[in-house]
């Protein structure tokens, strides 16, 4: 356990009815007994009051600073698996502020940016994934990341680790015993080695491959809106979003930079990009907007493309299906309110959804919002057991799969057997960074470093 006992605000900033002034370590009860006077019962006892609310007061001295219940809870069966107390008073910041200012005051320190955390992964209550899955939680957007973020709290990813080390394990212990208790030239049987490593590998590719999902689950669907200028865009987005978020004007190029805005779509999160029209033009302004609806597209997890069912198929239209036609897309004929002019033909062979669509009287727009939920099939997120969801894990999990692969290169050429044992190795110990062994301070400080102060 530590010797500081820190203090710090676990409540969002604001005026609100109650916040929480939470303190962890080994003074906690000492400090809080200087400060609290119960209503009744006297001072507080480890023993007897851990677990339990008391009502009271908090003082300075004899200057009342409020009214208040604080929770007591004897380590190490604890958030942090240190003593703990935690002042819910009420939610003015003048109140809150004192109160803070007052358990520094009696010795305590101000807590790091999720340093209660960071103690309880220090402590041995959660592995590393656990402690970043927190995080997941606090900043899930939709209900599927929260389930996810749940989910790897609770342990499931720290399992799935442990499940390829096992298999790792099994190959390191027997290339161990080669190495060390069997005599020189003695024929290595790498029948059983080969098959364990392969074991591994299989598992880490059917993680590493839920990291596409695991990022659309915890960032949201990434999805550009393109079309020619005047197409529609702005109004689809403003549709999509039910307010006038986008100008939306009969002058082309009104829009000349990306607008980015966040939806829920069921389960989904959609981060919408609405961009410069795709056209050509002498505006240096406007073509450095049309150059990043290109550069926007081409990196989106969905495009939208927009077509006016009312003019005439063009070149414009044409280099928008260029950009469509290989990726993840959904067309959209729109102002079919009008007189139609636009060659069907040009489109009927994308092998595309399409949509005919008049978003300015709001017709089509649940069509294309059950579309997408329909190409991003959240029933069958759902029953992924584990989703990688932080880019740390996939980056660790892709450099122990190709160590992996070196080794089993190696062993099938009869590379010498120690040799084999390094990057088998190496792999091991890259899973374990995921779930925090023998991490440095240096990438705690980077997890951490994301957290608010007081979680």
């Amino acid at each position: 356990m530590s010797e500081k006992t820190i203090a710090a605000i676990s409540t969002p900033p604001g005026t609100g009815g109650i916040s929480i002034v939470r303190m962890s370590g080994d003074d906690s009860f000492d400090i809080i007994n200087r400060i609290f006077r119960p209503n009744k019962g006297g001072p507080i006892d480890k023993d007897r009051d851990n677990r339990k609310l008391r009502f009271g007061y908090i003082y300075d001295g004899e200057e009342l600073i409020d009214e208040v219940m604080v929770a007591f809870m004897k380590g190490p069966y604890t958030y942090t698996r240190e003593d703990i107390c935690e002042i819910n008073c009420h939610g003015s910041y003048i109140s809150v502020k004192k109160i803070l200012n007052l358990l520094l005051n009696q010795g305590a320190y101000m807590a790091d940016r999720g340093e209660f955390t960071k103690r309880a992964f220090l402590n041995g209550r959660i592995d590393l994934s656990q402690a970043e899955a927190v995080l997941d939680i606090i900043n899930s957007t939709n209900e599927l990341s929260q389930k996810s973020g749940l989910e790897q709290l609770s342990g499931s990813l720290r399992d799935a680790i442990a499940d390829v080390r096992k298999s790792q394990l099994e190959a390191l212990s027997r290339i161990e015993y080669s190495i060390n208790f069997t005599e020189d030239g003695e024929d290595l049987p790498v029948d059983n080695i080969i098959s364990y490593m392969e074991e591994a590998r299989a598992k880490i590719d059917k993680l590493v491959s839920t990291s596409k999902n695991g990022k659309i689950v915890k960032e949201g669907v990434n999805t550009t809106i393109i079309g020619k200028p005047n197409v529609g865009k702005s109004s689809l987005l403003n549709a999509l979003l039910k307010e006038n978020r986008a100008i939306v004007t009969d002058i082309p190029g009104t829009t000349r930079d990306s607008i980015t805005e966040y939806i829920s779509l069921g389960n989904l999160t959609l981060k919408i990009n609405d961009t410069a029209g795709i056209r050509e033009t002498d505006d240096l302004v406007e073509q450095i907007g049309v150059d990043r609806s290109k550069k926007l597209a081409n990196t989106s997890d969905l495009i939208i493309g927009i077509f006016d069912s009312s003019r005439p198929f063009d070149r414009e239209d044409q280099e928008i299906i260029d950009l469509i036609k290989d990726r993840t897309s959904i067309i959209i004929l729109n102002k079919t309110d009008l007189d139609q002019k636009f060659n069907y033909n040009k489109i009927k062979n994308l092998s595309l959804p399409i949509i005919e669509a008049s978003v300015k009287n709001n017709v089509g727009i649940d069509r294309l919002e059950n579309l997408i939920s329909d190409i991003f099939d959240t029933k069958q997120l759902e029953k992924e057991p584990v989703l990688i969801t932080n880019l740390r894990h996939e980056r660790l999990l892709k450099s122990a799969k190709q160590k992996l692969e070196n080794s089993l290169r190696d062993i099938k050429r009869q590379v010498p057997i120690d040799a084999i044992e390094v990057d088998l190795r190496s792999s091991y110990e890259d899973l374990g960074l995921i779930i925090g062994e023998a991490v440095s301070d240096e990438i705690m400080d980077k997890v951490f470093k994301e957290f608010c102060v007081g979680k």
